[in-house]
């Protein structure tokens, strides 16, 4: 039974998941790459250190140069029966390393890329995306629901990241769809708002358009989740395409959109700021009066 979990990386949404596991039972213990306390998680000074006082151990880190490091002291620190979970999205290769190199050394390995923004991780109830075997999946799932309240199984390990990465391009799409569409309304004198009154009386509405379109008027581009992680999303999900050779061009006019804004030092706002890098183009804020 696992009683023990090791978290690793106390970011946006690292630190909130790692205090819902302690608020449902789980002593923890807790490593990031800048020192900082989380409450009721025991901190300590490198990953591997963590890994030898632990029945689990996740990751939840930025990107692959992130992951890397951290996962390599884990793996060497690591002994057989141990489990590692990693709830970063990263790359499907260096998941399938990872995955690899843990059976090497005995330990079970599951990708688990989560959604639900920092308010599900804050609640616990983020949705999981994990790629494992039924087994893993099973000795998994108490951790699992520490922090969530949905897991779906993918397939075999990797399959999960390639799940989220799908599902980041339709949020990407969904949100560039709806800052054109509300940026045009405005700009031509009508209330962006009747936009979102119209989405939510018809069949393509979506509680994504309300959360959105609400705090892109509000000009609320209060992080949940970047603009630069999205935009390095949406570049592992095209390594991806172009590795199984499908033919990706609203991706890759999505992903454009996003080094757009991270020209303009865009990259730590919220996603639904990428309006802001529109409205600079056409001298146009939204649901202020035309000039």
């Amino acid at each position: 039974m696992i009683k023990r979990v090791g978290f690793l990386g106390m970011g946006l949404m690292g630190s909130r998941m790692a205090k819902s596991l302690v608020r449902r039972g789980f002593t923890v213990v807790g490593w990031n790459r800048t020192p900082r306390e989380v409450e009721g998680v025991t901190m300590v000074k490198t990953p591997g250190e963590l890994a030898t006082q632990v029945d689990a151990f996740c990751t939840c880190v930025a990107d692959p140069p992130a992951l890397e490091p951290v996962a390599s002291q884990l793996l060497a620190a690591s002994k057989p029966g141990q489990l590692f979970i990693d709830f970063s999205t990263v790359s499907v290769a260096l998941v399938q390393s990872l995955a690899a190199r843990a059976k090497e050394k005995g330990v079970d390995f599951a990708d688990a890329p989560v959604t639900g923004s920092k308010m599900g991780a804050e609640k616990g109830t983020l949705v999981i995306m994990t790629g494992c075997s039924d087994a893993v999946l099973e000795r998994a799932r108490p951790v699992f629901m520490g922090v969530g309240e949905k897991v779906i199984h993918c397939g075999p390990a990797g399959a999960g990241t390639q799940v989220k990465l799908g599902g980041n391009v339709v949020i990407a799409a969904m949100l560039e769809a709806l800052s054109e569409g509300m940026l045009t309304i405005s700009k031509a004198g009508v209330d962006p708002k009747k936009l979102l009154e119209v989405i939510e009386a018809s069949a393509f509405r979506s509680p994504y358009y309300q959360a959105k379109g609400n705090a892109m008027l509000a000009r609320d581009f209060s992080q949940h989740f970047s603009i630069d992680l999205m935009h390095k999303d949406l570049g592992l999900f095209l390594d991806e395409a172009a590795r199984h050779r499908v033919p990706t061009p609203a991706a890759a006019a999505l992903r454009e959109t996003y080094n757009l804004a991270r020209s303009a030092s865009k990259g730590d706002l919220d996603i639904c700021g990428v309006v802001t890098a529109l409205e600079d183009l056409c001298g146009h804020r939204l649901g202020s009066k035309p000039s």
